[in-house]
């Protein structure tokens, strides 16, 4: 078959943000797209096309022209965080997610949706400690976060089955069991993800998708 060409779209979890630490100083970027190319290898072709700080309102501007107008085989699309951190309503949310899903479907794109990453109190200085997330001890603030999570997740879920375009759960498989916060082997910040949550991203899209694409 011909070179997969795929499009990875989305904001700064798209890009592969990893805040600074101690030990590293300053920001980097690891996309998860980055793993995909490698294993692809001639197989396939990946633009990252990730905004840090865009909404999924600010997705729609470019989208005609980083994802529509190219016409991969394959774009991958994953929005919302900013959305809700700046308390947009989840119903917008849905509707640009839902936009990108179906313009991409009209054009024989496939989109692959990716659910939206859970967090912990680590964005808020002097929070809870991990001991007490662990416990189920989370801030008002945070099960309210979580919360929102889940329904724009079950939300994109429901959309993926009904339209038949895959979703990968990437909330599910970094958060922990008894809180559903962000496990902290996958963040060092609370909100981005680490090299072990966007690698973990890149598996689950291999494993469940692309795959299977290129032995067609």
């Amino acid at each position: 078959m011909l070179p997969l060409r795929i499009v990875c779209f989305g904001d700064s979890l798209t890009l592969g943000y990893l805040s600074p630490t101690q030990d590293l100083p300053f920001p980097e970027h690891i996309p998860y797209g980055a793993y995909l190319e490698e294993w692809l290898g001639v197989n396939g072709d990946v633009v990252i096309h990730g905004v840090c700080g865009e909404t999924t309102q600010d997705m729609r501007t470019r989208f005609q022209s980083q994802v529509l107008d190219p016409l991969p085989q394959v774009v991958i699309i994953l929005g919302g965080t900013n959305d809700l951190g700046v308390s947009l309503p989840s119903a917008t949310i849905f509707e640009n997610l839902q936009f990108f899903y179906e313009e991409a479907q009209i054009r024989r794109i496939l989109p692959v949706a990716v659910t939206i990453p859970s967090l912990r109190e680590d964005i808020w200085q002097g929070g809870a400690s991990a001991d007490a997330q662990v416990k189920g001890d989370l801030p008002h603030a945070i099960q309210q976060a979580i919360a929102l999570r889940v329904k724009l997740n079950q939300q994109i879920q429901e959309c993926g089955s009904q339209r038949k375009f895959p979703v990968i759960d990437w909330f599910a498989e970094t958060c922990e069991s008894t809180t559903q916060a962000l496990a902290l082997e996958y963040s060092n910040d609370g909100l981005h993800l680490n090299v072990a949550g966007y690698r973990k991203l890149a598996e689950l899209l291999w494993t469940q998708v692309l795959e299977n694409l290129i032995k067609q």
